[in-house]
């Protein structure tokens, strides 16, 4: 990841604080923007047009088949 940076150092509690610190100096919506511009920025992307969807939808747990019979 970097010169100098040691396993130890990625443990839950540091990077629990790191991750802390970056939502609270930024948002995550300003990462969501900053990081992908970045990157285009840096690989030379053309940004004439883009779309950036930083969106996700999860469902999680037991469902039945959806039968009236379970209802």
């Amino acid at each position: 990841m970097g010169e100098g940076i040691q396993p130890e150092h990625l443990n839950d509690e540091p990077l629990g604080r790191v991750l802390d610190k970056v939502y609270d100096a930024a948002g995550l919506t300003e990462i969501f923007i900053r990081v992908p511009l970045s990157a285009a920025d840096r690989f030379g992307v053309k940004m004439d047009s883009f779309h950036l969807d930083s969106s996700s939808f999860h469902v999680h747990g037991d469902y039945g088949t959806g039968t009236d019979d379970e209802a």
